[in-house]
């Protein structure tokens, strides 16, 4: 089950949290039916060598990956990236995100 956001025109701070109230939960299966989002668990300690995510890179054929780590300390010019992050832009092929430590959001649209 995921907690549904709604992303307002709130511009000072794209970090605060924008949830519904009360809040809303979506399950996974109507996640996918609704967005075609999916959800998969892996073994983040070793993921590299999970079975879930090789299965997943080979079916589908993912041949590129990236790795960055999403902090003030690690990321330069952060402040920038992170309003790079928040501005609506398109994805045309198929991605995935891969969460190995802390958390995010991922507004989809239709």
């Amino acid at each position: 089950m995921v907690k549904i956001w709604f992303m307002d025109n709130e511009q000072t701070d794209q970090r605060l949290e924008h949830h519904r109230s009360p809040p809303e939960y979506l399950e996974l299966a109507d996640l996918y039916k609704k967005t075609g989002v999916e959800y998969f668990k892996i073994n983040a300690d070793a993921y590299q060598s999970d079975e879930v995510l090789t299965q997943l890179r080979a079916k589908r054929g993912y041949t590129y990956d990236d790795e960055i780590t999403c902090s003030e300390k690690c990321l330069p010019d952060y402040a920038n990236k992170l309003k790079a992050f928040f501005t609506e832009h398109l994805h045309t092929d198929e991605e995935i995100r891969l969460v190995l430590d802390g958390s995010g959001y991922f507004d989809v649209r239709d």
